[in-house]
């Protein structure tokens, strides 16, 4: 019952600081005027286009992170039935990925860069700042393979799906230095507040994964030790 208890306080601080590092993005964004401009006769709107569809595609990206941390640590199995979890998490998933795809496409309508289709698929081969721009195309293609393994987890197997969705924390990291880097935006406080605190959770949500799955193996043993020992006395 304790460790019930201990369990919903945790996922009770973790929606806190979730909500604070949203609330407080939102904020910074609104304060500085990146949403103050008119779409009508904008010179400029497909690199608005471009810029909040990247934003909103990293911030699904970030709910698929966490929320996919919440279910590896079973941390809320007592109040989000099983399939119910996974659906979320899949379609969260698949949203960022069709959110990210649409960001890159748009660059064919940049003004600025003459962007080709094989430059938005194919990493590091842009006009504009390619090693970092070639990151969020690598994270794209990491994603892509991660949601189509949704369906396919019957038939890669437990294992292979677990160690595929492991890369899901590199492609994170990967899309997260893109957003720093290669545009605009990462010069604003209020991105920059958005991106930090969203990988600060996913660090702390990882930590505490890791924590729990080492405390496992120990009880594990424990439960294995009386069994050898019967074993061997009969």
């Amino acid at each position: 019952m304790n460790q019930s208890k201990s369990t919903r306080n945790a996922d009770l601080l973790v929606l806190v600081a979730s909500l604070i590092v949203i609330g407080l993005s939102a904020v910074w964004m609104i304060s500085s005027g990146m949403f103050n401009f008119a779409l009508s006769g904008d010179q400029k709107l497909s690199w608005h286009l471009v810029r909040s569809s990247g934003m909103v595609a990293y911030v699904l990206l970030l709910a698929s992170t966490i929320w996919g941390l919440l279910l590896s640590s079973q941390s809320v199995k007592d109040w989000s039935p099983g399939p119910v979890s996974l659906t979320v998490h899949s379609t969260i998933s698949w949203l960022a990925l069709l959110l990210g795809l649409g960001h890159g496409l748009l660059l064919l309508f940049d003004k600025y860069f003459t962007y080709t289709l094989g430059d938005i698929l194919v990493p590091f081969t842009g006009p504009y700042r390619p090693e970092v721009v070639g990151l969020g195309t690598l994270a794209f293609w990491l994603l892509v393979a991660i949601s189509l393994s949704f369906p396919l987890k019957k038939r890669i197997g437990q294992t292979n799906w677990k160690r595929l969705h492991y890369t899901s924390y590199g492609a994170f990291g990967l899309v997260s230095i893109h957003g720093l880097f290669a545009g605009t935006d990462g010069s604003l406080l209020g991105f920059r507040l958005l991106v930090g605190g969203g990988v600060l959770l996913v660090i702390l949500l990882l930590g505490i994964r890791m924590g729990r799955g080492q405390m496992k193996v120990p009880s594990a043993t424990l439960r294995t030790k009386p069994q050898n020992a019967h074993t061997i006395e009969s």
